[in-house]
């Protein structure tokens, strides 16, 4: 029976290596046992159910290991070209759906919901009061950025869980599951991707955090500097790699699966740039024209373009390097001494305790106002960042 994608509960398309097949299609339960497989494997055979109209057969299956409470789910696939030729493939998931820690998982994820309420908060009161100045700085987008996928993440999350509590449900009435457990393993990738993004973007944070250092705000100007001529530089690398990328698949893409399309032929030529290559692929597709191409690539990106890319780098931050008379270096300095002071300031105060008959004056070091207002600007600013 053929069962629309709008129908199907877990409508994630599978991306296989001849095509991307979406949710749906003729669909058949094997049952949950191996002779009900077999005979319904037989059924379809006689009733003819492959044609020459078939591009696709997945078998979906789910496993679940109850000694380390992890589900895999187990995709197997065999895709037909036009020509017949078939190409197997599987894909399996192993996750932990139900947690054994459900109620301390769940105050963590509350933490984490108070936490993106109060960066709502703090980050809507910076946006209405300066938005101009907001939508300049670079850390403003990553702080919403941050935001947006917190919410995300927990959305994805509650959804997913919600999914799985249904599915234990439905499993006590002895009703099938399958749709509603593989919508929830697919759901948990997205929640998983959603977190590596979320951690990403919260440890970039810290860079914040160091840029009193000066090594630290040397090469964070090195970027910003150099950002202009980076970015002429990336659209000529581009084209050049392009160029490689067409010539990769016209001369390879009949014989070798690496250049079979554009996509393929780009991560080839990618991998290859990092030093992973198989060069007797290359001569087995065409022994000159192989070596000729591979010689030539790496002469232009190894010892051309990348020497171009280190020489923009390095000609920026040595021009950074020899100015360390910044704003927030200078307010480093500034606190340095302030908290210099106070010491030494304690320290006579406390000598001078018990001497009834002298009195000794402490000349201090005493900042202008301007002075004053970036040292308190500073103190809030370490103020925020360690409350992240």
């Amino acid at each position: 029976m053929f069962t629309s994608a709008t129908v199907v509960y877990a409508g994630f398309p599978y991306f296989g290596q001849h095509g991307t097949y979406h949710a749906g299609g003729y669909n058949v339960p094997l049952g949950k046992t191996r002779a009900s497989g077999l005979r319904l494997a037989t059924f379809l055979q006689q009733r003819g159910w492959l044609d020459e109209r078939t591009r696709a057969v997945i078998v979906e299956l789910i496993l679940y290991n109850p000694h380390a409470n992890l589900f895999s789910m187990v995709t197997l696939v065999v895709e037909f070209t036009n020509l017949g030729a078939a190409y197997r493939g599987a894909e399996v998931v192993t996750l932990r759906l139900m947690q054994q820690e459900a109620i301390l998982l769940l105050a963590l994820r509350a933490v984490l919901a108070v936490f993106i309420l109060f960066f709502i908060i703090k980050e809507a009161e910076r946006l209405f009061s300066r938005p101009m100045e907001y939508l300049k700085d670079f850390w403003s987008w990553v702080e919403l950025l941050v935001i947006v996928i917190g919410v995300a993440t927990l959305g994805v999350y509650f959804n997913a869980q919600s999914i799985i509590d249904k599915a234990a449900e439905q499993r006590a009435s002895s009703s099938s599951i399958f749709g509603l457990y593989k919508s929830a393993v697919n759901w948990f990738q997205v929640y998983t991707y959603l977190l590596a993004l979320l951690i990403c973007c919260g440890t970039l944070k810290f860079i914040r955090l160091l840029r009193f250092n000066s090594h630290v705000h040397a090469l964070t100007m090195t970027i910003r500097k150099s950002s202009r001529p980076l970015l002429l530089f990336t659209i000529i690398a581009g084209i050049i790699l392009m160029a490689f990328t067409q010539m990769g698949n016209l001369l390879f893409g009949i014989k070798l699966q690496e250049y079979k399309n554009m996509l393929t032929s780009l991560q080839s030529l990618c991998i290859m740039m990092l030093g992973s290559f198989d060069f007797d692929a290359l001569v087995d597709g065409h022994w000159v024209l192989g070596p000729l191409m591979f010689f030539s690539y790496q002469v232009m990106m190894q010892f051309i373009l990348l020497s171009m890319f280190m020489a923009i780098l390095m000609d920026v931050y040595a021009e950074e390097s020899q100015d360390p008379n910044t704003d927030d270096l200078q307010m480093i300095g500034f606190i340095r001494e302030t908290t210099s002071g106070a010491v030494e300031k304690a320290n006579r105060s406390l000598s001078t305790v018990g001497k009834n008959n002298s009195t000794k004056t402490v000349q201090t070091y005493r900042p202008d106002l301007d002075h004053r207002r970036k040292f308190a600007t500073v103190l809030k600013e370490l103020d925020e960042v360690s409350k992240i």
